[in-house]
């Protein structure tokens, strides 16, 4: 089976491949042109498309830092061998952003207004599908509003270590998540929908410290499988959030993120209004529940018991956090 993908990758990229290192889902490939990913994907063909025409556009409109897709013979992002779809990125060498370390979130700040302002415009071609989240947080939010009530009733019946801890701050995050809800379904919110409908701007969404390289060459954002339509301040949201959960909610660690991004992007009183709200919301709160109450693993409950003291542990913090919010405005 490798022989015959080799084969193939060779024929259709022109690669003459050297050698090859295998991963957990896929191959580096050493060749003549250089250092490649080569990866099956169980994206169709038109998600497949959609991000192609995504990096295109932000490559066209300055934004190069990037894990380009390499095309084939036929001018195609992907290959097709024994049904399955493979596509091939440059390979971006470099070492992962460290969330804890401020000057490499702050550098990181910056290459994501870079991008959102570089993805203004982009409208797909024809044969991909639309990829488009905006507008619907309120949607988000009730549905794992219910969920975190139908657990609820789950840990009622169980009585776990994680059952019990999760029955005594479940009302806590409900009515949270329930107040954020409620700010939501607002004007401010709708308007800001309607504006980014209207620029047509993209976002990352899978802003992890290993999607965020950084070289010699500079700082590079890699693997957008999963970008779409939405509003930047989504983005911006999770990434606050991840780097908040390293420092205890420092409110200033917060501005530095806002100040350098507004360096290179625009943020208006309304994308502040549903920030904010992105980051009250207990996303956290929801996600580790979620994970427990769906996974049938022996090791999920010792697991997921930290991430959940981790969760309560922040609550103080958090709070203050909200309180001083109006500080990075």
């Amino acid at each position: 089976m490798y022989n015959t993908i080799t084969n193939v990758l060779n024929s259709r990229y022109g690669l003459n491949i050297k050698t090859s290192i295998p991963l957990r889902d896929g191959f580096i490939l050493i060749t003549s042109k250089g250092k490649f990913l080569c990866k099956e994907t169980y994206s169709k063909i038109d998600r497949i498309l959609f991000v192609h025409g995504a990096k295109e556009h932000l490559r066209n409109n300055g934004f190069k830092n990037q894990d380009y897709y390499l095309c084939n013979n036929f001018g195609e992002p992907y290959t097709i061998i024994d049904g399955k779809n493979y596509i091939i990125t440059y390979v971006v060498e470099g070492r992962e952003c460290d969330f804890e370390n401020t000057s490499d979130v702050k550098k990181a700040s910056n290459l994501l207004a870079r991008m959102h302002f570089a993805s203004v415009g982009y409208v797909q071609t024809k044969n991909t599908v639309v990829i488009d989240e905006i507008g619907k947080l309120p949607l988000v939010f009730s549905k794992r509003l219910r969920e975190i009530r139908r657990m609820e009733k789950i840990a009622q019946r169980r009585k776990s270590n994680f059952d019990y801890i999760y029955l005594e701050y479940c009302n806590y995050f409900y009515e949270m998540g329930k107040d954020a809800l409620d700010y939501i379904l607002s004007p401010i919110y709708d308007k800001l929908v309607n504006e980014t409908k209207n620029c047509k701007s993209i976002c990352h969404n899978d802003l992890t410290h290993n999607n965020i390289i950084f070289n010699d060459s500079g700082e590079f954002l890699i693997n957008f499988d999963f970008c779409s339509y939405d509003l930047k301040v989504y983005d911006l949201a999770n990434f606050i959030r991840r780097r908040m959960r390293k420092c205890n909610w420092d409110i200033c660690e917060a501005k530095i993120i806002t100040d350098e991004y507004r360096r290179v992007n625009e943020l208006t009183a309304e994308d502040f209004y549903v920030m904010k709200i992105m980051l009250q919301f207990p996303q956290k709160f929801w996600r580790v529940a979620n994970k427990y109450y769906n996974s049938s693993r022996s090791w999920a409950q010792r697991v997921l018991i930290d991430k959940l003291d981790d969760v309560i542990n922040e609550i103080e913090c958090h709070k203050k956090f909200l309180k001083d919010y109006e500080i990075i405005i």
